[in-house]
């Protein structure tokens, strides 16, 4: 059955569908993702607007202590306080950052915090404009990715590097400026015995949107962070995404999953 499902998933036929129906679709198979043969991530992937307003309100809700945003990470403080000493200001990166409430949580909970904001170029024009009109502080936003990264403490992927096309060679990037520690949250791996390249997946569950991902070998991305010196400090299954699954996925993968990895330099 599946092999005929991800066919009609893979086609263009499905991306032009009703949303209502496409709808119906998921409720019955809870599908999310379809395996394809491209060998690059399509332009303009992962589309999306920051909207103006709705930042303003994540701001205003912060005045409420209690307050947590949304995050891919559920323990992202508690990997900082493990890996950080309390008293010295921390460096952070976030890469594909979205909304600002990331750094106003970690702003909150953390004595001394230096936070780059790193997204679309139409986000950081978003979030520039919010940083000016509300005064804050400790928040660089890295327009056009020239910010210096020397000596960074954390650099955290939130859901955002099974999209970049040339992931190695921004991680190679942060890696030359010497970054401490990396944070990967809601990231795809897998393991085989036939397979040893990254696989672009498509991701239909947003349909209309359509995005599609890497899907990552999970033993070659192990020994790309060894090779550069950085060992693995944490591995997590995530389970944010309810009812999230690989079963339509062909049975040679001995393991397809999302996870959280958390690597400290040597």
């Amino acid at each position: 059955m599946y092999k005929y499902l991800n066919a009609f998933f893979r086609s263009k036929f499905f991306d032009i569908l009703p949303k209502f129906v496409s709808r119906k679709f998921f409720k019955i198979f809870k599908i999310f993702f379809v395996e394809t043969d491209n060998n690059s991530l399509p332009n303009n992937n992962h589309p999306g607007n920051l909207d103006f307003e709705l930042q303003t309100n994540i701001l205003q809700r912060f005045s409420v202590k209690s307050y947590k945003p949304f995050s891919t990470c559920s323990n992202l403080l508690e990997i900082i306080h493990q890996q950080s000493k309390d008293e010295k200001e921390i460096k952070f990166y976030d890469y594909g950052a979205n909304n600002i409430d990331n750094y106003l949580y970690l702003n909150l909970k953390l004595k001394k915090l230096k936070y780059f904001y790193y997204d679309k170029s139409n986000f950081n024009e978003i979030i520039s404009d919010i940083v000016r009109k509300n005064n804050l502080t400790n928040i660089f936003v890295d327009q056009n990715f020239k910010l210096d990264k020397s000596e960074l403490d954390f650099v955290f992927f939130g859901s955002s590097l099974q999209y970049l096309n040339n992931y190695k060679d921004t991680l190679r990037y942060f890696i030359k400026n010497r970054a401490k520690c990396f944070i990967f949250s809601l990231t795809p791996f897998y393991d085989s015995e036939s397979k040893s390249k990254d696989v672009i997946i498509k991701q239909i569950n947003l349909h209309p949107i359509i995005n599609y991902a890497f899907l990552i070998n999970y033993k070659n991305f192990i020994d790309f962070m060894r090779l550069n010196n950085y060992k693995l400090a944490n591995k997590n299954k995530n389970n944010l995404i309810k009812f999230l699954n690989f079963e339509n996925f062909n049975k040679s993968y001995k393991f397809v999953d999302v996870l959280d990895l958390v690597f400290i330099k040597n």
